[in-house]
């Protein structure tokens, strides 16, 4: 890679100032402040899995940091969309022989995955209500499968305080 620097094994490496252009680029395409160092990671990882030369590294991390920004989007936008189905499914047809109390359950489960990151409610939406494998899943969002694993497991953790704060467990 022509204008990139490299570690002693090799690997390109990112200087704090590309860091900063790569969060501006991010944030100016509309990705929340928490959700940038996410963005970080895949812009990284992208870099990683580049092959041919990158003559102009600031250039590259500009555009790419965009499609990272682009892809948040619609990630967000397919998240609003299972919401929507969900919610029209259970008003058509709320589950037979439920309690009041399952539903209200469920009801505030529903709320406390809504308090979580993107990332998070992402995956926990594919993995437990698609029902999808932690491959299919990460296939599916373009991540390594560690990715998928660890947004899973900080997911399940988060929303388990989340619904402690609330009282509910």
């Amino acid at each position: 890679m022509a204008n990139t620097r490299t570690s002693t094994t090799g690997e390109p490496v990112l200087q704090p100032s590309d860091i900063e252009l790569v969060r501006a680029m991010l944030a100016l395409g509309g990705v929340p402040w928490g959700e940038l160092e996410d963005g970080v990671q895949q812009v990284r990882v992208k870099l990683l899995e580049t092959k041919g030369p990158i003559r102009n590294l600031q250039a590259w991390l500009s555009v790419v940091a965009s499609r990272v920004a682009v892809d948040w989007h619609r990630s967000r936008t397919r998240d609003e969309s299972l919401r929507e189905k969900l919610a029209a499914r259970w008003q058509d047809r709320p589950p037979t022989g439920e309690s009041e109390d399952s539903r209200l359950l469920a009801l505030t489960v529903a709320e406390g995955i809504e308090g979580l990151p993107t990332a998070q409610r992402q995956v926990l939406a594919l993995r437990y209500y698609a029902d999808l494998s932690v491959r299919d899943i990460a296939h599916r969002l373009s991540v390594p499968e560690g990715t998928v694993k660890s947004r899973l497991h900080n997911a399940v953790a988060a929303l388990g305080q989340r619904l402690r704060d609330m009282e509910v467990i």
